[in-house]
């Protein structure tokens, strides 16, 4: 059944303020293929993508007793989406390395992706990995940039794989540390991203 009025909404929100499990596996089938498109666009991972739905809509379930006071369940969604999908970046690039996620981050402008990988954040990765040991340096390199094995690395530089981990170890660590002051910056790149490629759904809901 779609959500085709103003008067079903009001009903279907009701009766969601009231604990209706009903009412919310309709939202939920209404809208959850919505969400998916929306977080699959920007995360570009289905599990991710997956994972913001469930999220999402258990948010909406622990605030169900508030759903009565909402004007626009659509536009509910979409804050409720964008927020979280937000959290989701913002966690992912605590968690991991900063460079990493750059790297795998795509979006539909090849502009504003060539902003990131080409020019600030590519000049300070090589400045901060010329700053490295010649160890640590080479063997970073030949991983991050040349996507060499630990193994094969090794064999190339007749050194055992175990030495190879403790170097890029260093590494990563001294790489991490050298650019964490630039975390802010890169993160205000990424949300700007989030925010164009999510302008469009916004105008729809408006």
């Amino acid at each position: 059944m779609s959500i085709n009025s103003s008067s079903e909404q009001n009903k279907l929100l009701y009766e969601l303020s009231q604990g209706s499990e009903l009412a919310f596996t309709q939202l939920y089938n209404q809208y959850k293929n919505i969400v998916f498109s929306t977080a699959l666009k920007i995360t570009k991972s289905k599990i991710l993508a997956e994972e913001a739905v469930q999220d999402v809509f258990l948010k909406i379930w622990q605030n169900h007793e508030n759903l009565a006071e909402i004007a626009s369940i659509e536009n509910y969604l979409f804050i409720v989406s964008r927020n979280h999908i937000f959290d989701m970046i913002k966690k992912i690039a605590r968690e991991t390395s900063l460079i990493s996620e750059i790297e795998h981050i795509n979006t539909s402008s090849n502009d504003t992706d060539t902003i990131i990988k080409d020019d600030q954040y590519n000049v300070i990765l090589n400045q901060i990995v010329e700053q490295l040991p010649f160890q640590q340096q080479k063997i970073y390199k030949m991983a991050k940039w040349d996507g060499l094995s630990h193994q094969k690395i090794g064999e190339d530089l007749g050194i055992s794989t175990e030495t190879v981990k403790k170097h890029m170890a260093l590494a990563l660590k001294f790489v991490r540390h050298k650019i964490s002051p630039y975390m802010n910056m890169f993160m205000s790149i990424l949300l700007f991203l989030m925010l164009y490629i999510l302008l469009p759904y916004a105008k729809n809901y408006t």
